[in-house]
């Protein structure tokens, strides 16, 4: 069986752990550089000892060590990096020019406080920033603003990074419905029965409203921009995709089908296909011909599992690779030749988790309070 290390820093003090599994017998060293202290457990099989490595490597990540892998292969973390709890809805994270911004929630006098960590590559935390609330659902970087926009527990708001001001872009708090979304030249979002369409800025280009229902106290909605800025996806009715041109506003078309609620939505293909990651119903991706309209079958990016369920999916910058999470499984196909790449189990994580591109790695913040970086 493959030797197994992770190397563990204590950035403050300079202090040492080396985690090593070789078959059932796990090796700990601890302590500086030059004085390590070395301890070696013999397991009844594998899977226990390999339960022992990671819960070994837990309790130093929650005290405050770092995990920093550089030399790291396909499916191996180079980061692992003790954040902190959060509602297991809320667990965003963004990458940008001055370094990785990951959400944590925080309880202070018995109320919920919302605040973000900046760090880097390697974990150094940078900055944490206090937000004005909670839950941060998501946030997207917009190169072109320097800012982050930021859905936070349905209220719309964007940060000012260089001067570090809070602009409240949606007013009041929606019930169950919001989405944001970042392009080039504009911004999306819809919050309280209201679409907007904002250049950069902040003129609106397009205002409307809409309806939402509640389905089982569920509702179907979620929106996205096409990279280049030029058209908007928008769901809020099942079974129904609209494609609006977001420049005007005006509805191009609808995507009709047998799908239930949509949960995300991205243009790929120079947006000639709409990729689709459907909640209840399939559980799992849907892909639309932009052209026709109709839905198109992608067995080549299916995951080679009995169960389909996709949990969330990411795209790196270029397109070139999808990432698809199965629980606690990801999955990294060639999207350009559409062929499965690796598959690989995420450490640290109980249920769910966030997933995007940080550059050519992947991100992942897990509900279990830790954020990793991944060779993909």
């Amino acid at each position: 069986m493959k030797e197994i290390t992770h190397k563990l820093i204590d950035k403050h003090s300079n202090k040492l752990i080396n985690l090593t599994l070789k078959d059932k017998i796990l090796i700990s060293e601890t302590g500086k550089d030059n004085k390590l202290k070395t301890t070696e457990k013999e397991f009844l099989s594998r899977d226990e000892a390999l339960k022992n490595f990671y819960k070994k490597e837990w309790e130093a990540l929650k005290k405050g060590f770092v995990l920093n892998n550089e030399n790291a292969e396909i499916g191996q973390p180079t980061l692992h990096k003790f954040i902190g709890g959060a509602y297991t809805g809320a667990l965003a994270l963004e990458n940008s020019p001055i370094g990785i911004f990951v959400y944590e929630d925080k309880m202070q006098n018995a109320e919920s406080v919302g605040t973000i960590n900046l760090i880097d590559t390697f974990g150094t935390l940078l900055k944490t920033i206090a937000l004005p609330k909670s839950l941060a659902w998501n946030m997207e970087y917009s190169a072109e603003r320097n800012s982050l926009i930021l859905d936070l527990d349905h209220y719309i708001y964007e940060f000012d990074i260089e001067n570090g001001t809070f602009n409240n872009l949606g007013q009041e708090k929606s019930y169950v419905d919001s989405f944001i979304s970042v392009a080039k030249d504009k911004i999306a979002f819809a919050t309280l029965g209201k679409l907007c369409i904002l250049d950069n800025l902040n003129k609106i280009i397009h205002a409307s409203g809409y309806e939402v229902e509640v389905i089982k106290g569920t509702t179907p909605f979620c929106g996205k921009l096409s990279d280049d800025g030029k058209l908007l996806a928008f769901h809020n009715q099942v079974g129904e995709i609209q494609i609006i041109d977001a420049t005007n506003g005006n509805l191009l078309s609808k995507i009709n089908g047998k799908f239930e609620m949509v949960f995300q939505l991205e243009f790929a293909n120079d947006n000639k296909l709409l990729v689709v990651r459907e909640q209840y119903g399939t559980w799992g991706m849907r892909y639309f011909d932009l052209s026709t309209n109709k839905e198109i079958e992608m067995k080549e990016l299916e995951i080679p599992e009995f169960t389909k369920e996709v949990n969330a999916f990411c795209f790196n910058t270029d397109q070139t690779k999808l990432v698809l999470l199965q629980r606690v499984t990801a999955y990294v196909f060639d999207f350009t030749n559409r062929k499965l790449l690796s598959s690989f189990k995420i450490e640290h994580l109980g249920k769910k988790c966030e997933i995007k591109f940080v550059g050519e790695k992947l991100g992942v913040r897990t509900d279990y309070g830790c954020f990793s970086l991944y060779n993909v």
